[in-house]
């Protein structure tokens, strides 16, 4: 004798949602092995990669403020969605635990880097807000832009590394 029409169905569910499950998982599995990619100098060369961005974003919105091409309160915004990325990434950075004395000063670099981008872009922000000489927005964007091409150099060293 058969099984019913709708027993059938029901089994042929149960093992397609399993399947479904099966396959979730293991996508979630995969991306969270993606994310943990090159271990420590992984975690370090992301982190010199998104102070380097910031790096190059504040030296874009302070350049544009001193041509004159955007707003105090744009440039503002920006700088601080620029200090906040410097920030997370350097926190990432300090709170990852290494195991040898060279990821010791890979650290050390990288946090070394995140406090002279803090510092530029905290120094823009000042200036922009008037309480620093418009003169010097100049040197601070080469200072960012600098910051980021040393910034984007240690990363493609870490990346080598891997």
């Amino acid at each position: 004798m058969s099984t019913p029409l709708p027993r059938r169905r029901a089994g042929a569910a149960m093992r397609l949602g399993s399947a479904v499950v099966a396959v979730v998982a293991l996508g979630l599995l995969a991306g969270g092995c993606a994310s943990m990619r090159g271990g420590v100098e992984g975690d370090f060369e992301r982190a010199a990669q998104q102070i380097a961005s910031a790096a190059v974003s504040s030296q874009l919105s302070v350049t544009a403020y001193a041509d004159g091409r955007t707003t105090v309160a744009a440039t503002e915004t920006a700088l601080a969605d620029m200090l906040e990325e410097v920030d997370q990434a350097a926190s990432s950075t300090a709170d990852r635990q290494v195991d040898t004395r060279d990821q010791v000063q890979l650290r050390a670099e990288v946090l070394r880097w995140a406090d002279t981008v803090t510092g530029d872009i905290v120094r823009g922000r000042d200036i922009v807000t008037g309480v620093g000489q418009p003169a010097d927005l100049p040197q601070v964007a080469a200072g960012l832009g600098d910051a980021g091409a040393h910034l984007q150099m240690l990363a493609d060293r870490l990346k080598a590394a891997q």
